[in-house]
Formats: structure tokens, C-alpha cells, sequence
């Protein structure tokens, strides 16, 4: 079952761990068909389409969930949601077959929301926007888990827009999945601060959206690729 879940704002600290142990959890309150793999310590063999940062908000996240048998989508989408909090919610389920492809190998970017409190500091980033989107290189400090290098970011921002509002600024991004792999909300800000010279700005990100690539190329939400 291919399970679409919002992560909300009061878990948005909550790391990937945790997250899963917490549904796994939930999943053994149902009387859901979960399938558990074999062996001495037979567990529920969750795979996730991409592991969401640690303090970023995910709005339409997406999860493999092993079952056997049939069940329907809508009464799995009900139990799960009776046994989890008010702000894990699933949005959406789907039943896919056993050979349907693994997720992580789906994914080719991901739609960002990143909301920054308004300032003086928010204003320089603002202006540092359109400076950021007129460059090819952008060269940023980025963590991964080969260690910290120095990378430039811009290849990853496929496209991005600003919009001012009364309370600071809204920065929506399109990012594109690389060989190096995906670039953080954090790290985009990071580099928007040190163009803009500015220490830090307050702000939340949001994921709203994990994205595939369906067979003409065209970018898709992930839960509506079509497998065959």
C-alpha cells in the first residue's frame, strides 16, 4: 500500500527514527492485513520515499506499507488515521503489487515551501533572491553522509518564485534530485544569508510535495506514477 501522510507542524522537530517507530506502532493497533517479514524478530518492513529533514514540515510525504492479501484503500486510510495522532493524518492510500518499483527510486525532486518572518534580515534575503536565480554557481557549505563539502547548490533550484506578504515572504522552489543527491531547505536559506550578508533568518519550511518522473519525462506527484 502506497500511503500518502502529512508530518505537521507539532512533529516537524521529530526525527526520521522516530517517525518510523511511531507508525509502526500504530500499524500493530489496526486490524490491518500488515504483512511482517520472517525470521527470529518479525517486524513491519516500512520503506519511506524520502526521509524528511528535521525541522521541516511535510505535507504529502510518502510511504511503502506491506500487506497481505486485499484490503480496501479507504478502510485502510480510516483504521490507520483512528490510531495515530492528530498530526500524523494519512491523506491518501493506494494498492500497488509486490514488484510495483522501490520509492527512493522513484523520487526525482520535490516541490519546498520555505515561509520567512519579515525583517530587516528577511528583506536583504528577499533582495538576494533574484541575484541567486541569475547565477549558474551558487557555492554553499552542504552536509551529507560523506561528510561537509563545498557544493554549488544552483543546478539543484530547477525553479523558484517569490512572493512578498504583509508578515515577510513566501519562497517556493522546485528542487531537482542530483547525482549528489537532494538539497535541504536549510541549506538554500544558508545560502541566501550569506549572499544577502545576513547572519540568519526565522523561517519554516515545508515540503508539499514528493516528485517522480513519469515515462515522457514530465515531473508528477510520486503517489501518481502510473505502473503497469
Amino acid at each position: 500500500m502506497i500511503v500518502v501522510f502529512e508530518k505537521g507542524y507539532a512533529l516537524r522537530h521529530i526525527g526520521h527514527l522516530d517517525l518510523l517507530r511511531t507508525i509502526q506502532r500504530a500499524l500493530r493497533r489496526t486490524d490491518l492485513p500488515i504483512r511482517y517479514s520472517n525470521g527470529f524478530n518479525p517486524h513491519i518492513q516500512l520503506s519511506f520515499a524520502a526521509p524528511l529533514s528535521v525541522g521541516v514540515v511535510g505535507l504529502r510525504e510518502v510511504m511503502d506499507v506491506p500487506i497481505q492479501g486485499e484490503c480496501d484503500e479507504a478502510v485502510f486510510t480510516r483504521e490507520l488515521n483512528r490510531a495515530l495522532p492528530g498530526c500524523l493524518q494519512v491523506c491518501q492510500s493506494r494498492a500497488v503489487p509486490d514488484d510495483f518499483p522501490t520509492l527512493m527510486a522513484l523520487v526525482a525532486g520535490s516541490r519546498i515551501r520555505v515561509e520567512v518572518e519579515g525583517g530587516e534580515a528577511a528583506d536583504l534575503v528577499a533582495k538576494a533572491f533574484d541575484r541567486f536565480m541569475s547565477v549558474e554557481e551558487c557555492v554553499t557549505l552542504r552536509k551529507t553522509k560523506s561528510g561537509e563539502n563545498m557544493t554549488n547548490i544552483r543546478p539543484f533550484v530547477e525553479e523558484a518564485a517569490l512572493e512578498a506578504k504583509p508578515d515577510g515572504y513566501t519562497i517556493r522552489c522546485l528542487i531537482r534530485n542530483q547525482k549528489e543527491g537532494s538539497l535541504k531547505p536549510a541549506v538554500l536559506v544558508q545560502a541566501l544569508c550569506e549572499m544577502a550578508q545576513v547572519e540568519s533568518v526565522s523561517y519554516i519550511a515545508y515540503r508539499d510535495q514528493i516528485l517522480a518522473r513519469n515515462p515522457s519525462g514530465q515531473l508528477i506527484a510520486l503517489e501518481e506514477y502510473a505502473y503497469a
